[in-house]
């Protein structure tokens, strides 16, 4: 077999992309030997990065899959290098000089030297190409994978006191929006996430009957998804909706935005609302719960929409990309 080093963030700093990369490795360690390499620091300082370039040169060689954020070691190796792209967060929420220094260093330079690169949906790949026309040759979109876990698990749909499932507590999460449109729907409204001051104030003042958690595992976050009747994702800003896929293949329905990526990740399977519209939010709720024709209908469409995300499919698409690049 064959060989990648996989490069990751320094350990701690968030879980959701090597867990993704988790899934697709279990599949891909059929045909390849994978040797993951954790850079040693965190954060952004001048001097952490000067440490993370040295440590990567001497410890990446040959061929190299940057999957966790840290673009800029692709501009100082000598390897061959695939990029995965899950957001352009890192320039779209920064303003001044900070921007600046994210736009030459996690992306102008490390893209101009890449091999390859991939994106997580569409919206990323076009987003990318429109700030950076060279890459366009360079692309391939490559979903996350859904992970083997989440699997159709029956469910009596409650009408009456329907317990519906929010996940995240970022400002993207949109959290302030869902209570506000809550209010006065009989309903039990979970929420996994970080806690925050300004969340736990606005649920003490809803009235809503609400169970606000953190810190779960992977198996009480599955638990939490079988429980619930409703996904709730109207995101504002997201480079995929790993949720949006989670829940429809549990077999539960799902309320996300009439935004991309939640558009394309969901497919036909999924309501779609305007996610600044407290009202619209609010009657996508209703929606879901008064008609059970058209609930129906989205949790059927679910299971199927959730084939194109599956694991095996996934890790073919990364092995192919390997052996093209091994193959240069």
């Amino acid at each position: 077999m064959k060989n990648i080093i996989q490069l990751y963030r320094t350990p701690g700093v968030n879980f959701s992309i090597e867990h993704v990369f988790e899934i697709v490795n279990k599949e891909l360690s059929n045909h390849w030997n994978i040797y993951k390499v954790a850079l040693p620091y965190a954060y952004t300082r001048p001097i952490a990065i000067f440490k993370n370039i040295l440590y990567a040169r001497r410890s990446c060689k040959r061929l190299v899959h940057i999957v966790g954020e840290v673009h800029y070691i692709a501009f100082f190796i000598s390897a061959k290098t695939i990029i995965t792209i899950h957001d352009l967060s890192f320039i779209d929420f920064n303003r001044g000089f900070k921007r600046l220094f994210y736009y030459w260093l996690w992306y102008y330079l490390p893209l101009s030297k890449a091999t390859y690169i991939t994106c997580i949906s569409r919206t990323i790949a076009k987003q990318l190409e429109n700030k950076f026309p060279f890459v366009k040759s360079k692309i391939s979109v490559i979903y996350d994978p859904l992970d083997t876990v989440y699997v159709y698990e029956k469910k009596e749909f409650n009408k009456e006191f329907p317990v519906i499932l929010h996940i995240g507590t970022a400002p993207n999460k949109n959290l302030d929006r869902v209570i506000e449109a809550l209010k006065g729907i009989p309903c039990c409204l979970r929420v996994v996430g970080r806690r925050l001051e300004k969340y736990e104030y606005l649920l003490s003042k809803s009235g809503l009957n609400y169970l606000y958690r953190s810190n779960l595992s992977d198996e009480e976050v599955l638990m939490e998804y079988k429980q619930a009747d409703i996904i709730s994702f109207p995101s504002l800003y997201e480079g995929f909706g790993m949720p949006i896929i989670e829940g429809q293949a549990i077999g539960r329905v799902v309320l996300t935005s009439a935004l991309n990526p939640m558009k394309e990740i969901g497919g036909d399977a999924a309501l779609f609302v305007d996610p600044y519209s407290v009202n619209e939010i609010r009657q996508g709720f209703l929606t879901l719960i008064n008609d059970d024709g058209l609930r129906n209908r989205l949790i059927v469409k679910g299971i199927h929409n959730v084939e194109r995300f599956r694991a095996d499919k996934i890790a073919n698409q990364y092995s192919m990309l390997y052996q093209k690049i091994e193959d240069l």
